[in-house]
């Protein structure tokens, strides 16, 4: 299973996202940066994606973050995929998230 988390680049943005709880592929290619992409052969949920990165900022899981990214730690407005799913993070956990091609 592939998990990637991509990071928001502008701060304002993020609120909007968070009450419409939509999204479309453009905007998730502009307005996010792909920070983090590990494939896992085991069965992991979201939220324990989460909290890893709440835990170890450098290194969740043992992979470092890339370089480009507007901030050190997830944050709320921050988007996690596994595989085809996405969730978006909040101040205390994750909700589904409607991409739209």
């Amino acid at each position: 299973m592939k998990v990637r988390v991509y990071f928001c680049k502008e701060p304002d943005i993020q609120s909007y996202i968070l009450r419409k709880n939509k999204l479309s592929r453009q905007a998730l290619d502009t307005i996010y940066d792909l920070v983090w992409e590990c494939e896992f052969k085991n069965i992991l949920n979201v939220g324990k994606i989460w909290l890893k990165f709440i835990e170890d900022e450098k290194n969740p899981f043992g992979i470092t973050l890339r370089r480009k990214r507007s901030h050190n730690k997830i944050a709320s407005g921050d988007i996690i995929q596994m595989a085809n799913v996405f969730y978006i993070v909040h101040k205390i956990g994750v909700r589904k998230l409607q991409i739209n091609d």
